[in-house]
């Protein structure tokens, strides 16, 4: 699977109406809303889109009233960003210029489009609208909306949100609750708005030094490949079988680790293969990072239901003539301790770190590996049934998804990521089992 194709973009065609400013039902606070050092590091805008196989002639209206009601709860989201004295992001809520809405019609079948789960950049700007004063602090939404109707009945919902506002697991909750007003339903999860739960320390306790934190020079002078030659995006399934097949020789030397996770198998296959298709020089460091959710971690703290950013990203580093020639059963007890490690502890003193110090984790020769696998999609429901697919665009060259494998009831894995052309090449040989 690869993004769609340029045939299906030219079947493809939209009519948009005007965006319509969506604010909460009722009135609600004013002032500031603190962002955590976490959420101050995630600046990017992330655009999915949901596709359904029914609707009805009102499914627009339906969602767009049951905007205007969930944004009541998930007020913020109505609001903008600003910064404070010290340079800190926040969200002024006092200016609620709300979120754009926008209706559209689409002159063909919606299987037509093929696989909706990584979407070419093209596709998804025609079903996910974007605001041309997005990247302008004060003035661009944190989120926007478009609901697009196919000839054949089904539709898609395109969200594009900003990262600083939500992780995978709090843009699943605020889906799931918008989705429950639509279909005239109570919350059954209030969120928690109060992000000075994560607030760093005063005085800092930092326990470290972290490799997390270090930065990796480009010895490999990977850059130039990047700039020289085109990026590729490709997807990789592994079903059942394969992964059962990975998981055994990622514990085929019973001393170092007798059991693990399809995530850390695929985890450890994919970062060796990318170091050895970028042909990585056995003195260049390699890392990898990790997005872990640490909300049962924090189980004394923090309450179900939390609306921000609850991720932080562990890492693995050595030498890439280290991770290469080590076999693979080693690096996958490496990534299994560096999950392990996530406690409260290291989730507060990362946080005091990141309020202190700058830091650039994610250089050319780093890969940060984010999973939806545990993103439970299958509860937004707005009246026509739950999404049969989650999609989203190519990841940016750094990062590798992990996403389920087609719709929401398969079990397989699903690898996304972008590499130079003559790069990834040799990945594809490399990963195949």
């Amino acid at each position: 699977m690869e993004a769609l194709n340029t045939a299906a973009n030219h079947l493809l065609a939209i009519e948009r109406s005007i965006p319509v400013a969506v604010l909460p039902e009722r009135d609600t606070p004013g002032g500031s809303i603190f962002l955590s050092s976490i959420d101050n590091a995630a600046l990017s805008i992330i655009s999915t889109v949901y596709t359904f196989n029914r609707s009805d002639a009102n499914v627009a209206g339906v969602i767009k009233h049951a905007l205007s009601k969930v944004l009541v709860y998930y007020y913020p989201l109505a609001g903008r960003l600003a910064k404070t004295s010290q340079g800190k992001l926040t969200v002024d809520c006092e200016k609620k210029f709300g979120v754009p809405f926008v209706e559209a019609s689409a002159d063909c079948h919606i299987e037509n489009l093929g696989d909706m789960q990584i979407i070419d950049s093209d596709i998804l700007g025609k079903l996910v609208y974007r605001e041309p004063t997005e990247n302008m602090l004060e003035v661009g939404p944190l989120l926007t909306a478009q609901v697009t109707r196919f000839k054949c009945g089904g539709f898609t919902l395109g969200i594009a949100i900003h990262h600083c506002m939500v992780d995978g697991i709090a843009a699943i909750n605020f889906m799931s609750s918008w989705a429950e007003l639509a279909r005239g339903k109570p919350l059954s999860l209030v969120p928690c708005r109060d992000r000075t739960i994560l607030k760093s320390r005063v005085p800092p306790q930092i326990s470290g030094p972290y490799d997390d934190f270090v930065h990796v020079s480009d010895v490999s002078d990977l850059t130039a490949s990047y700039e020289r030659e085109q990026i590729v995006f490709k997807s990789f399934h592994f079903d059942c079988e394969k992964l059962a097949t990975l998981k055994k020789r990622a514990t085929a030397d019973g001393q170092l680790m007798s059991s693990c996770s399809n995530f850390v198998a695929l985890a450890s296959l994919v970062w060796r293969a990318r170091s050895m298709a970028l042909k990585m020089k056995p003195h260049q460091l390699s890392k990898l990072l990790i997005t872990v959710d640490f909300r049962s971690k924090l189980r004394t703290s923090m309450p179900e239901g939390y609306f921000g950013n609850a991720i932080i990203a562990p890492c693995c580093l050595c030498t890439a003539g280290e991770l290469i020639d080590e076999p693979i059963s080693s690096t996958a007890g490496k990534i299994k301790k560096v999950v392990e490690r996530v406690t409260e502890d290291y989730v507060r003193s990362s946080i005091d770190f990141m309020d202190m110090y700058q830091f650039d984790p994610y250089s050319v020769s780093s890969l940060l590996i984010s999973s939806w696998l545990r993103l439970d999609y299958g509860c937004i429901d707005f009246g026509w049934g739950a999404p049969w697919q989650l999609g989203t665009g190519n990841p940016p060259p750094n990062l590798c998804l992990f996403m389920r494998e087609g719709s929401a009831n398969k079990k397989g894995i699903v690898v996304v990521l972008g590499l130079p052309l003559s790069a990834m090449n040799t990945f594809q040989e490399l990963v195949r089992i």
